[in-house]
């Protein structure tokens, strides 16, 4: 049997009964014949779509498109392959169509017809979708745990470091402490004597460089004793009053608290003072003409923050990436360690400091502290 010999009944068959789906249209464009697979993805009879053409069941940019690549084909006489194009079903659901357009000859070699054959890629752009959302959110988490891992490796060296230096610290803070003491006992027996102008003016010289050198003693015992605090329930209001009364604030500097006065955490209060103190003691020396110094406290949740402002110069671009490092200072008689120090007392309750620049200059301080467990909250439970 050969294909001439094939009947039209057979051939329509065949072309009825292809998985795919096929369509073919008159030079007027009119469907005049559809199979059963096309049926089943438009949503449409076949006798409902014979002799209509794409504008009557399909949107109207989908349309234009169709007829667009038919004018196509019908102009060049070429095959016409269009690699992804959306259609509409009956039940407003898209398809993604991989379709090609062939013309179809009569005796005379005139194009009489178009035939369409269909591939519905739906289901392989969803995976494709699926697929580079998934390598997406992958790329994120790597992204995500690399940055963690990162930040994890240099806290890990950042603590050595400074365990390091703290232990160096400590050592040598008990060995400067003895010869500074029996200097200051040997000015203090001097002091006694009956001594000229001159003498008294280095003897005073003496006694200011050893308070110096005693203060820059105690700045490195402060940073080589962080122990485990010793949690207790206070009010931050208390706390931060206390620190501002250590500093002996000056008159040219004005001070504002706002502080609800239940602001309440399980803290080291000692520790916690300490760490403000050190800010609060920048703060002032930043502003040696005067200015305002607030300082606010507020519970947030689980946590209750403390944020300190000032007006004085900031701190520049170089300095802010090393701020809380040790040994970094910008003041020429500083230790270098008030921040340092700041940020492990902080930091051992839990809790995180970090700086800013003030919205209207200055230095922004904010340091937040986990509530930790409170007696009120618990009596406040039912």
């Amino acid at each position: 049997t050969t294909a001439k010999d094939l009947s039209v009944p057979f051939l329509s068959a065949v072309i009825e009964h292809i998985a795919h789906p096929i369509f073919v249209k008159n030079c007027e464009f009119r469907f005049v014949l559809v199979n059963r697979a096309f049926c089943e993805m438009a949503g449409y009879r076949q006798e409902e779509m014979l002799g209509k053409t794409d504008y009557d069941f399909f949107p109207k940019t989908e349309a234009d498109f169709f007829r667009a690549k038919d004018e196509e084909m019908f102009t060049t006489g070429q095959m016409v392959a269009i690699e992804e194009e959306p259609i509409t079903d009956v039940q407003d659901v898209v398809h993604i169509l991989a379709t090609t357009k062939v013309p179809l000859h009569g005796d005379a070699g005139e194009i009489t017809h178009l035939v369409g054959i269909i591939h519905d890629i739906t289901t392989l752009k969803e995976a494709e979708t699926a697929l580079r959302r998934s390598k997406d959110e992958l790329e994120l988490r790597v992204v995500e745990r690399t940055a963690e891992l990162i930040a994890a490796q240099q806290k890990l060296l950042r603590q050595e470091r400074l365990t390091v230096l703290g232990q160096l610290a400590g050592g040598l803070a008990h060995q400067l402490r003895n010869p500074l003491g029996a200097i200051q006992n040997a000015a203090a027996v001097l002091r006694k004597a009956q001594l000229n102008g001159d003498q008294r003016q280095a003897l005073d010289i003496i006694e200011e460089e050893v308070g110096r050198s005693d203060l820059t003693i105690r700045a490195l015992l402060d940073y080589s004793r962080v122990r485990p605090p010793q949690r207790r329930e206070v009010l931050l209001g208390d706390v931060v009053q206390e620190a501002l009364e250590i500093q002996r604030v000056p008159a040219e500097v004005i001070v504002e608290v706002v502080s609800s006065p239940d602001v309440a955490a399980a803290i080291d209060p000692m520790q916690v003072q300490t760490a403000l103190g050190n800010i609060l003691r920048n703060a002032v020396e930043a502003m040696p003409k005067g200015g305002r110094l607030t300082v606010e406290t507020r519970r947030d949740g689980e946590k209750v923050t403390i944020t300190i402002w000032d007006t004085g110069a900031g701190v520049d671009d170089q300095t802010k990436a090393r701020l809380f490092d040790p040994l970094v200072t910008t003041k020429p008689e500083g230790s270098g360690l008030g921040l340092s120090t700041a940020r492990n007392l902080i930091e051992s309750h839990g809790g995180t400091i970090r700086y800013a620049d003030g919205a209207s200059g200055g230095a922004e301080f904010t340091v937040e502290l986990p509530v930790g467990p409170l007696q009120s909250d618990a009596e406040a439970d039912p």
